[in-house]
């Protein structure tokens, strides 16, 4: 196994302790605070894709390698660190914190209770949304929720994370390849 393939899985680990650790000393578990759950997801991310390929570079130094190898290098870590994320994050909020995805969903649900008790809302709403116009508050009311409890899902969650974390690992790895082949080039000479 490559170099960066194993430092990317040193990071899923080190990524889903500091989650653990987290989840049961309730650090950052306050809805505001989740911002700094995701940071550390992208730190690990970041972390394992600079380091293997960092290695993974200056193991190549002696031979020549193409750009194009590099990227390849880069994403081959960053896409195995998304998915194996993925499929964590997914069991995480499917089995282990399941009431986040609750308070989420009662957050939500308070958000649409206001917006449907507010004439004012309502009207804008409605203006906005044609289909809602011959709709009854209740229809609306259930149309939200439903929306909101999909949205919250573990399932949902894991896709937009899997999304997101693989568009920043095939951004990272042109920014590296970049980085590094004037870094290193600049070394050499």
């Amino acid at each position: 196994m490559r170099p960066s393939l194993k430092i990317s899985l040193l990071f899923v680990a080190i990524w889903f302790t500091g989650k653990m650790i987290f989840f049961y000393g309730q650090i950052f578990q306050e809805a505001n605070e989740v911002k700094f759950l995701v940071m550390w997801n992208i730190l690990c991310l970041l972390l394992g894709m600079t380091i293997g390929t960092l290695i993974e570079k200056r193991k190549q130094i002696k031979e020549e390698g193409s750009a194009l190898q590099d990227i390849k290098n880069g994403m081959a870590s960053g896409m195995l660190y998304s998915v194996l994320v993925a499929v964590l994050m997914y069991f995480y909020y499917g089995k282990i914190d399941t009431g986040y995805n609750a308070q989420q969903v009662a957050v939500a649900k308070q958000r649409v209770e206001y917006m449907l008790n507010s004439p004012k809302e309502m009207k804008k709403l409605r203006k906005t949304n044609p289909e809602l116009s011959t709709m009854s508050l209740d229809e609306i009311r259930d149309k939200a929720v439903a929306n909101q409890t999909a949205m919250y899902s573990a399932g949902s969650v894991t896709t937009i994370s899997l999304l997101g974390m693989m568009m920043l690992s095939t951004l990272n790895a042109i920014i590296l390849t970049v980085i590094f082949r004037r870094v290193l080039s600049r070394i050499q000479k």
